[in-house]
């Protein structure tokens, strides 16, 4: 029985209203399938009637340090530098092909080629069509998501290192199991209202505006009654907290 399409619940400022997320179809990709979308992802020349920006080259545009590390601060400012021109891009192709848009555009990906899926959005075969007549912007979304797939995976981690010192590990490990299996990897969407695109994600049943490393350190520690209190740096590291007796004496060698 094919699903009724989803209503809004209630409206955010500045950004969609808050929608109940359906399951899709097909199993969501997870961060491991981001990143190898990226790392897989052909070099090409920029297609010169499309716009660019920062993290359509490269590792978003940053290159690693002498250690192989990304600066995860640089690669997330690189892709919002660039949602700008992707909008401008799919405003572009879709004022072309005859597709309305409002309604809101929320794209889910739908494959390593970089067509996007539009659950119970009439809109879908269309749009999936144009996206095979121009590369250059299926290359640009799978791009996007795959970076701020990466950015949000890597946001929750650090997130965890900040309050795992606060909570403790069986804390932690519980406040976790009340946000879900997907906390770290959510399902993500990039949403395009005719002007504007931005990244929402799935939680608690509905999409939102993709959280950052502050708000998801906020919320670990609400769930303890701790939000409060500051999250700047870790009192401890993971490794001490679930080891603590290893990392004193590594820490006792080293000196």
């Amino acid at each position: 029985m094919r699903a009724e399409p989803i209503e809004p619940t209630r409206s955010l400022a500045g950004t969609s209203p808050h929608v109940e997320a359906k399951p899709p179809s097909h199993a969501p990709p997870g961060f491991d399938s981001w990143l190898a979308h990226a790392l897989a992802a052909e070099p090409s020349r920029p297609d010169p009637t499309l716009q660019s920006g920062p993290a359509d080259f490269g590792l978003w545009g940053v290159t690693p340090d002498a250690h192989g590390r990304l600066d995860l601060d640089e690669v997330a400012s690189n892709l919002r530098a660039t949602l700008p021109a992707f909008a401008g891009n799919l405003g572009k192709v879709c004022r072309g092909g005859g597709i309305a848009v409002p309604p809101l555009l929320r794209m889910e990906a739908g494959g390593a080629a970089g067509i996007p899926a539009l659950p119970f959005d009439t809109r879908e075969q269309a749009l999936q069509q144009l996206f095979e007549a121009w590369p250059g912007i299926a290359r640009q979304f799978r791009r996007l998501m795959s970076g701020f797939g990466f950015v949000r995976c890597s946001d929750a981690l650090r997130a965890y290192q900040r309050v795992i010192g606060r909570l403790g590990p069986s804390r932690l490990a519980h406040t976790l199991g009340q946000h879900g299996d997907a906390h770290a990897s959510p399902r993500l969407a990039l949403a395009f209202d005719g002007s504007v695109a931005w990244l929402e994600e799935v939680s608690t049943g509905q999409w939102r505006p993709l959280a950052n490393l502050e708000q998801l350190s906020h919320e670990l520690l609400d769930g303890e009654g701790l939000a409060t209190q500051s999250t700047a740096r870790p009192s401890v590291s993971i490794e001490q907290a679930f080891d603590p007796i290893s990392a004193r004496l590594r820490a006792a060698r080293s000196r």
